[in-house]
């Protein structure tokens, strides 16, 4: 059963689906929409295999060393 969006409380950190009247708490400094781009997607996957890679790549580092 959901809600309707009138019955929201106001310190509610999201706006609305239906209206364009309500305005966002911060604005978003050089982007017209909230879509992603296949370019940040690319970034955020690099990140994320990077992060990945460093974690066990400094555990061995560590072993290696005698830690």
């Amino acid at each position: 059963m959901s809600t309707p969006t009138r019955h929201v409380p106001a310190k509610w950190p999201f706006p609305s689906r239906q209206g364009q009247d309500s305005q966002p708490s911060r604005p978003v400094r050089g982007r017209t929409s909230s879509r992603l781009t296949r370019g940040s997607m690319l970034v955020d996957v690099c990140l994320v295999l990077a992060w990945g890679a460093t974690i066990p790549g400094l555990m061995w580092l560590g072993v290696a060393s005698g830690f």
